[in-house]
């Protein structure tokens, strides 16, 4: 089990190495640093801060930022995977990954690892000196509680879309299909996610023209179970206090974010084992 391990650990270390020295990462990190940086340290200056939001708290500015998470760093990941494996197909090397002594279970976690890690690398950075930031702006450090979850919610949001990449570049049959399934998935979650969510409210009864009604709140968070992106924002939310809070159980949230980790990782460890390169 332990060699086990070390293989995927060395083979996902190794996918690292060549996203982070390959000329998109050379785009890609600076943009995410720079926006993360720039995100803490304007929603800690309240002469910045558009109005009607209100920023009491690092915990509030951490929220706030996380927004650059949700458009920039899911981003990064599908720029960074879109041909982790149709390429590979294309060129034989999946044959050649796919004929080594291992299991290819082992083989699909080392690519979303490879992956996930390039794109945490600078997201981390990012988030560290925007705490920094916050710390010069408002003159008080991000409680360490907050942080953390900062960092493992955008942990498990970047893992989310990593594999959901992979398994659209494992489907698609060229380099052209998975971009395409790719972001096209991205901008469904980012940008198209409301309008179910406006359907579903107005099918029980909600005036969906007051988005700010306790109703329609409900139906959202409801709702957001069955996204990425609205899993990631609950999960920051529960770090907020009074009626910032969630409103529905923590536990929900908590299984819908287990759900988001295993089912796309599980059905792109079956489509690798069943593969035929």
């Amino acid at each position: 089990m332990r060699n086990r391990l070390r293989i995927v650990w060395d083979l996902s270390l190794h996918d690292t190495k060549r996203h982070l020295r390959s000329q998109r990462m050379l785009i890609l990190a600076p943009l995410v640093i720079f926006l993360l940086c720039a995100a803490c340290w304007g929603f800690a200056d309240s002469r910045i801060v558009p109005a009607g939001l209100t920023v009491n708290s690092p915990a509030d500015v951490l929220f706030l930022s996380s927004t650059s998470v949700v458009f920039i760093c899911t981003l990064s990941v599908v720029l960074l995977g879109f041909d982790a494996v149709s390429r590979r197909r294309l060129t034989g090397e999946l044959a050649m990954d796919l004929s080594q002594p291992m299991p290819r279970s082992d083989y699909a976690l080392s690519q979303i690892m490879g992956v996930w890690m390039a794109a945490m690398i600078p997201t981390t950075i990012g988030i560290l000196v925007g705490a920094f930031l916050i710390q010069r702006q408002m003159g008080q450090w991000p409680e360490f509680g907050d942080l953390a979850m900062y960092l493992f919610a955008t942990g498990l949001l970047l893992w989310w879309y990593t594999s959901l990449q992979l398994l659209a570049s494992s489907l698609a049959r060229d380099v052209g299909a998975s971009v395409t399934l790719g972001v096209g998935t991205w901008l469904f979650f980012v940008f198209l996610w409301l309008i179910p969510t406006l359907i579903i409210a107005q099918s029980m009864g909600v005036d969906v023209t007051d988005t700010s009604s306790l109703a329609f709140d409900q139906i959202q968070e409801k709702t957001d179970l069955f996204s990425p992106n609205g899993v990631y924002q609950l999960l920051m939310e529960t770090r907020l206090t009074g009626d910032s809070q969630p409103h529905i159980s923590t536990t929900l949230i908590w299984i819908s974010a287990i759900a988001w980790f295993a089912i796309p990782t599980f059905f792109f460890s079956k489509r690798i084992e069943h593969m035929r390169p």
